[in-house]
């Protein structure tokens, strides 16, 4: 039996123990982090992303007591969740993120524009190094403690 076959027929086992429900993005927030308290030493929060960066809602059904009605989102990077609205947002988080990483360990340094007060992301600077072949279609920023990108623009300091 094909790997696809028996995902598509747990799939199916699952709806029909579990309901659908109407969900909140704030609902999501609280069974991730319900499922990282309950998760086995060792596992990554990564087992609940698809490759398309959906969240598997088989592993947080139980959380939730029923099966979303839409889909939602993580980045596989910094964990941040997001609604169908946004489902763009993960996958270019992600590629930043390993584009800044990678830029990291080439140059020692972080490829923001100089003199920037936000931390900005230089796309240039990662166009000229060869890791990020498209511009994404908004701007990215390095959060101060940890150094992780982000979409949203810091407030002032």
């Amino acid at each position: 039996m094909s790997l696809f076959r028996k995902r598509k027929e747990k799939d199916k086992n699952l709806s029909k123990e579990y309901n659908v429900i109407d969900v909140s993005l704030d609902d999501i927030r609280k069974a991730v982090g319900e499922f990282a308290n309950q998760k086995r030493e060792g596992i990554s929060l990564k087992v609940l992303v698809l490759n398309d960066n959906r969240i598997d809602m088989t592993l947080l059904a139980p959380f939730l007591h029923g099966l979303p009605s839409t889909p939602f989102y993580m980045s596989r990077e910094t964990f941040e969740l997001f609604s169908e609205q946004d489902r763009e947002i993960p996958l270019w988080i992600d590629r930043m993120q390993k584009a800044v990483d990678a830029y990291v360990r080439l140059e020692d340094e972080f490829p923001i524009i100089e003199g920037d007060p936000y931390y900005k992301v230089s796309f240039y600077k990662l166009e000229k190094k060869a890791l990020l072949q498209e511009r994404p279609p908004f701007d990215f920023y390095l959060t101060s403690e940890e150094h992780m990108v982000s979409h949203r623009k810091p407030e002032k300091k």
